[in-house]
């Protein structure tokens, strides 16, 4: 049985206060929703940036979850240079095995070198990583250790945005050398922002959060278009085959910032 909302707001503000500032009510419950997203299958992954809360705090609110009735799966999470992932292991070994054998998976460069940004398929040292990353997965085994930590002389040479575009499951992610910075050449550049939303049903109440939000250029729309018809309906055929979120929701947008942040 779900526990109330009061009950669940109050367990994640208590078990992620850093200091004295807890989480705002709105954000425990979306933090709520993205978690049984993952559990459920239909989110490969999350990635934790609601407070500067602690692998450690997270893993202990992570552990609350089930006797509050939310989530029914093991749920196992790791930390990356101070980012810290949530993923359901089934969900996410399927989908990097996936990307593996098909290599479905666009990059979009945007080195900061570039005049224009360009889109490319899957390369080595991006099978290299995600062959890494599903490794660690796999062989991590010591079920008293409470976080996957990745160290440094491992990843040192792998991108991480372009790893937390894999991980999290977009259709395409962005892709910069990092031997020659850490800018890109996105400024000014039309964006489609794509953002996918659903609804829980708690105490007679709809609560409405965002499951994604990822951008593409929007030069880049057209040839991508196929990809995001794939992508949209597998997230539809995943969403089909729970009840406990509803009003599945897609809709995009063009923007352009002058700074993009990746």
């Amino acid at each position: 049985m779900v526990a109330s909302i009061s009950t669940l707001v109050a367990a994640a503000q208590k078990l992620l206060c850093v200091g004295r500032k807890r989480l705002s009510s709105s954000k425990c419950l979306n933090l709520t929703v993205q978690l049984m997203a993952v559990d459920l299958g239909v989110k490969h992954a999350l990635l934790y940036d609601c407070n500067a809360a602690s692998p450690e705090q997270v893993y202990l609110f992570l552990n609350s979850l089930p006797d509050l009735g939310i989530i029914t799966n093991e749920l196992r999470m790791f930390s990356i240079d101070d980012n810290i992932i949530i993923f359901n292991p089934a969900t996410m070994e399927s989908h990097l095995d996936e990307l593996l054998q098909n290599k479905s998976l666009f990059l979009i460069d945007v080195s900061p070198s570039r005049k224009q940004h360009v889109l490319t398929g899957i390369e080595k040292r991006t099978e290299d990583m995600i062959r890494s990353i599903l490794g660690l997965f796999r062989n991590e085994v010591d079920e008293s250790s409470s976080v996957i930590v990745v160290e440094e002389k491992v990843y040192n040479e792998w991108n991480l945005c372009t790893l937390f575009g894999i991980l999290l499951g977009y259709p395409a992610t962005y892709w910069f050398d990092q031997t020659k910075g850490f800018g890109n050449c996105l400024s000014m550049t039309p964006l489609t922002l794509s953002t996918v939303q659903v609804k829980w049903e708690i105490n007679d109440i709809k609560h409405c959060c965002c499951l994604y939000s990822f951008s593409i250029p929007e030069e880049l729309w057209v040839e991508l278009e196929s990809r995001m018809k794939w992508w949209i309906e597998c997230l539809r055929e995943r969403f089909k085959k729970q009840t406990v979120l509803t009003d599945l929701c897609f809709s995009r947008e063009t923007v352009s910032l002058p700074a993009v942040t990746l």
